[in-house]
């Protein structure tokens, strides 16, 4: 589990909560964990994401920033369109899910 508070990523007109991002990643995993529509179709994704946002602090020079957004952005469109063959509500209508959706949207306002 991670220790340490993952940063925002924010911008003139955006700020993005990439630690409650985290945070619901690791909610979803816990609470669909042998859910077989969850692990075919966005598990795998959510991990990826993870392992994103583990980089967030360490970045140092803005062009890594910038390859990280359109990274972050690729995911989301990947998790936008893998969500619509989840049938099971109770992940459809998660809320922790639909809050890394909104919150991952706000990436494309940056850039």
């Amino acid at each position: 589990m991670k220790d340490e508070i993952i940063n925002p990523i924010q911008s003139d007109s955006v700020k993005i909560d990439c630690q409650k991002i985290y945070d619901c990643i690791i909610s979803c995993q816990r609470m669909f964990d042998e859910n077989p529509e969850f692990e075919t179709y966005i598990s795998s994704t959510l991990s990826e994401i993870e392992a994103l946002l583990y980089r967030v602090n360490d970045i140092e020079l803005f062009s890594e920033m910038i390859d990280l957004i359109y990274r972050f952005k690729y995911r989301l469109r990947e998790l936008e369109s893998q969500v619509k063959f989840i049938d099971d509500e109770n992940v459809i209508n998660s809320r922790d899910l639909e809050f890394i959706l909104y919150e991952m949207s706000k990436f494309k306002e940056i850039i």
